[in-house]
């Protein structure tokens, strides 16, 4: 197998989940040992990181993954709950990322980028003419362009929105591992309950909006990829809501919502699920009626 495939096929996605839920062993063990032994961890786990990748990486594991799953844990553990929590984690991501997009250099900017390039580049291609036809090669060529030219428009709403799902991943492994192990944390259905207010979906107009006007057009882009998220992030909590509902075994509500989360469309489908959950509030048809009061 060609090394170049290989990392792009199967390493780097491995690492990439690997390193999104990296956190999620020391917010457990903030929860069952207490602060002192939860910070000892993450101190001897950027240490390793420093050791084998550079200062440079750790202090971006520590910054991104670490410091925003703490403040997720130190909500719950102080009774805020885990929604509250994940809020403030992902505030924290968010005025990270900013912070790291106003100070951003050309140079900085096309190293970002230069992955993505790479998938398109002349050598990449000549290994991949090895193993696959050549209209396939020429298809991924296609497609690999496209998408480096995307991301010079739209790496800022990319940057938040993985910030968002690295938040969203650790919500959810320790909200499935309180559910097992200590269920007093969880407010019933907290995630669930997941409603934008209609603000959003005037962003998401003016998102719209600004594409149509060249000067504001990458601005708009990015509003509206990130706003579409959320939107996806609400569609989502409309399947769980009726997914918990159902007389079924846990892993056959788990699997129906793996299912639609797997889908090739789920994006585009959970956005308008959540958009037009705004006013349907389709989560209210899955309670049974009110008793009428006599």
């Amino acid at each position: 197998m060609a090394t170049s495939l290989f990392l792009v096929g199967f390493v780097v996605p491995l690492v990439m989940i690997v390193s999104i839920a990296s956190a999620f062993p020391i917010m457990v063990l903030r929860v069952q040992r207490g602060l002192g032994n939860a910070v000892a961890a993450a101190a001897l786990a950027s240490a390793l990181v420093a050791f084998g990748l550079g200062p440079g990486v750790a202090l971006k594991f520590l910054v991104l993954l670490l410091l925003p799953g703490f403040l997720m844990v130190e909500g719950l553990v102080r009774g805020r709950g885990l929604r509250r929590g994940a809020l403030w984690a992902f505030l924290l991501v968010a005025a990270e990322i900013a912070l790291a997009l106003l100070t951003i250099t050309p140079q900085s900017e096309a190293q970002f980028l230069e992955p993505l390039k790479h998938l398109s580049s002349a050598e990449f291609l000549a290994e991949m003419r090895t193993r696959l036809p050549q209209e396939n090669v020429d298809l991924w060529a296609e497609q690999a362009r496209t998408l480096f030219a995307m991301m010079q428009v739209v790496y800022p709403a990319a940057l938040l929105i993985s910030g968002a799902l690295g938040v969203l991943v650790n919500a959810t492994l320790l909200r499935a591992w309180l559910a097992r192990r200590d269920p007093g944390f969880i407010e019933g259905g907290e995630f669930e309950g997941i409603r934008w207010p209609l603000g959003l979906v005037a962003l998401f107009i003016l998102g719209g909006a600004a594409i149509v006007f060249p000067p504001l057009r990458a601005a708009g882009y990015n509003v509206v990829l990130v706003t579409a998220f959320f939107f996806a992030v609400q569609g989502l909590a409309v399947v769980a809501y009726y997914a918990h509902r159902l007389a079924a075994p846990t892993f056959l509500r788990v699997a129906l919502i793996a299912l639609v989360v797997v889908n090739p469309w789920a994006g585009q489908i959970l956005a308008l699920l959540g958009l037009f959950d705004t006013w349907a509030d389709f989560r209210k048809w899955a309670d049974p009626p009110k008793a009428e009061q006599t």
